[in-house]
C-alpha cells in the first residue's frame, strides 16, 4: 500500500522527512524543487544512496535494559546531543528567506552543530550573531579552496574571529557535476524558461517570502565581487574561481594555519582517507555529495567499512548522503562514522516551514535514533559494537 503523506503546512503533524518532503514540494516553484531534490545525469547515485541504507540489516539482541539512554555525541568540532550534524549546502535562501539562519538556529536550539557553507545566502558574521543566544552551540564553516588564496585566508579569519570552531574543506566539487535536470530548466546561466517562469507564478507563498523582498545572493562572497553583484555574477565568479589544481599540498598547506579541527569533506577512498590522516586533519566525511556530482560513484555507506578500516582511529569519520531516517545514523554508527551531516533531510524541513521546519526535521531523526538504538538493545551508541550486520 502507498503511503498517505503529510502535505498541509503545519511542520508538526510531520512524522517522517518524508513528510517534510512533500509539504516542500508542495511549496516550491519547479526549478527550486530540482535544485534541491536532483543530482547527476541519470541520478544513479540520489537512488544509489538511499539503496545502500535499505538493503542494511541489523540484528537486535534482547533482554537488555534500556530504560536509560544517551544518544550524546562528542565530536572533534564539538558536543552534540545526538550523533548529527547540520551539514554544509549552498545558495539556501532559494528555498526560504534567511534558510540559513533558519538552519542555524534550529541546530542551536537542538544541541547538534551547524556547518555553514560558504556559498551560504547568510554571511559568517549574521548566522554567528543569529545563534548568540547558545554561545555553546558548534559552529563550522565548510570551505572552497580558490584560486586566489588570499580569498580562503580572508573566510578562515572572519570565521576564527566569529568563534566557529572547525573548518570544514570541501575536495570533491571542483569540477561542476553534469547536471541535466539544470540544463534543462534553464534558457541561459541560472536563467529560468518560459515554463519555469509559468510555474513560478503560481507559487504566491514562496514569491512572498524569497522573491518580493529581494533576490538572495552569495553574503561571504560581498568582499569579493562587490555588495551590487547579483547571484549570476557570483555564480560565475565561483566557476572561474574552483580550483581544479587542489591537491594532498593544500590540505597541508590548510592544516598549517588552522588552529582549530580540520575536517575534509570528499572522501570515497580507503587510500585517500589515509592520505588525508597522514595530513593531520581532524576528522574526515565520507560522501558522494549527495549523488550531485559523479553519478556512477560508491554510496557513502557503502565505501564506510573500508575506509573505517583504514583510518583506525586515528581520525574521526562522520558520513553524508541518502540520510533520511534516525536508523541510518545508527547503520553509519554501527559501521564506523562517529555521526552522520544532514543535508536534504534539513533542507526539506526549511524548504517547508522556515525554522519550525527544519527543527521539526531535527526532532524526527533524534527521535528515530533514540528509539531505534533502544529497539536494538542498546542503551548507548557504543553498545552498536555488540550488534550483527545481516
Amino acid at each position: 500500500m502507498k503511503r498517505k503523506l503529510y502535505s498541509g503546512r503545519n511542520p508538526a503533524r510531520a512524522v517522517a522527512i518524508a513528510d517534510l518532503q512533500a509539504m516542500a514540494r508542495r511549496r516550491l516553484p519547479h526549478f527550486a524543487l530540482e535544485y534541491l531534490e536532483c543530482g547527476a545525469e541519470d541520478e544513479l547515485g540520489v537512488h544509489a544512496n538511499r539503496a545502500a541504507f535499505e538493503a542494511l540489516r541489523l540484528v537486535p539482541r534482547t533482554l537488555r535494559d534500556v530504560s536509560a539512554r544517551s544518544i550524546e555525541t562528542q565530536f572533534k568540532g564539538g558536543n552534540s546531543a545526538a550523533p548529527m550534524a547540520v551539514g554544509p549546502t549552498g545558495f539556501n535562501g532559494m528555498l526560504w528567506r534567511d534558510a540559513d539562519i533558519a538552519l542555524a538556529r534550529a541546530a542551536a536550539q537542538s544541541g547538534v552543530p551547524f556547518c555553514l557553507a560558504t556559498l551560504a545566502s547568510a554571511s559568517i558574521e549574521r548566522v554567528a550573531a543569529a545563534t548568540r543566544e547558545w554561545p555553546a552551540a558548534p559552529r563550522w564553516l565548510q570551505l572552497y579552496m580558490f584560486q586566489d588564496r588570499q580569498c580562503t585566508l580572508e573566510l578562515m579569519q572572519r570565521a576564527r574571529d566569529a568563534g566557529y570552531t572547525s573548518l570544514v574543506l570541501t575536495t570533491d566539487a571542483t569540477v561542476y557535476g553534469n547536471r541535466n535536470w539544470e540544463a534543462r530548466n534553464y534558457r541561459g546561466f541560472k536563467k529560468p524558461d518560459f515554463r519555469n517562469l509559468l510555474n513560478t507564478a503560481t507559487c504566491w507563498r514562496w514569491l512572498a517570502n524569497v522573491y518580493a523582498p529581494g533576490l538572495p545572493r552569495f553574503e561571504n562572497l560581498d568582499g569579493f565581487i562587490g555588495k551590487r553583484a547579483s547571484a549570476l555574477d557570483a555564480a560565475e565568479w565561483i566557476e572561474r574561481q574552483m580550483d581544479t589544481t587542489l591537491a594532498w599540498r593544500d590540505v597541508e598547506w590548510l592544516r598549517e594555519r588552522w588552529d582549530g579541527t580540520l575536517i575534509l569533506k570528499g572522501i570515497l577512498d580507503a587510500d585517500d582517507a589515509s592520505q588525508a590522516v597522514r595530513c593531520g586533519v581532524d576528522s574526515i566525511v565520507v560522501t558522494n555529495h549527495g549523488g550531485r556530482q559523479l553519478d556512477a560513484a560508491i554510496p557513502s555507506v557503502a565505501a564506510l567499512p573500508a575506509i573505517a578500516d583504514a583510518v583506525g582511529g586515528r581520525a574521526e569519520i562522520l558520513l553524508d548522503s541518502g540520510v533520511r531516517r534516525g536508523m541510518d545514523a545508527l547503520k553509519a554508527r554501527r559501521l564506523g562514522a562517529q555521526g552522520v551531516l544532514l543535508g536534504r533531510a534539513t533542507l526539506y524541513g526549511v524548504a517547508a516551514a522556515g525554522e519550525r521546519g527544519a527543527l521539526r526535521a531535527l526532532e524526527i531523526i533524534r527521535s528515530e535514533i533514540d528509539n531505534g538504538l533502544a529497539q536494538l538493545g542498546c542503551a548507548s551508541l557504543d553498545r552498536l559494537a555488540d550488534i550483527a550486520i545481516a
